[in-house]
């Protein structure tokens, strides 16, 4: 089980299966996948993402994912996931998701900050990548706000939810941040 972490208004620790239902709750909407390019059966079934994340994370110094829920520290309340994603030793993507009741109140900048603080330092990481769809304007910001810098454009790299989507990649070095 990795380390909980914590910000200032919110506690991340490690999904676990008890978080199944929680996930579900807020993944499993309209709003929340309408600025992903995902197709929406694929967050229809949290309890077997959570199975699958727990049984592809890795472990130990070849442990190449880690997910953590994010909980309002007032409340316990499930405010969203952050993750990274191990592609090489290091070198990490950041996935973040907020709940939409909780969009555009600073938390999807806190987990991710959070976050990169835990890859660059914990995981000793060189570079953390986002892709991002260029009309999920939201998560623009938040990349913006974490200094990552827009390295360029896929035009039509994913084809989900009836029609082709454009994603735009984001970067952030360790040495941007030192």
């Amino acid at each position: 089980m990795l380390a909980e972490l914590e910000t200032e208004r919110l506690l991340l620790r490690e999904l676990a299966p008890a978080d199944a239902l929680a996930l579900q709750a807020f993944q499993n909407c309209p709003t929340q996948w309408r600025r992903q390019a995902v197709e929406p059966g694929e967050l229809a079934d949290s309890e077997t993402r959570v199975a699958n994340y727990l049984k592809f994370r890795g472990s130990g110094a070849e442990r190449r994912l880690f997910v953590y829920i994010a909980r309002r520290k007032m409340d316990r309340t499930v405010i969203g996931t952050v993750s990274l994603a191990r592609t090489h030793p290091s070198i990490a993507s950041l996935g973040l998701g907020v709940a939409a009741v909780h969009g555009g109140l600073g938390f999807g900048t806190e987990m991710a900050r959070r976050l990169l603080a835990f890859g660059f330092g914990e995981l000793a990481l060189n570079r953390i990548a986002a892709d991002v769809a260029v009309e999920n304007r939201p998560c623009i910001r938040v990349m913006g706000k974490l200094g990552m810098r827009r390295e360029g454009v896929m035009r039509d790299c994913i084809f989900a939810q009836g029609r082709w989507w454009t994603e735009a990649k984001y970067a952030l070095l360790r040495s941007d941040v030192a």
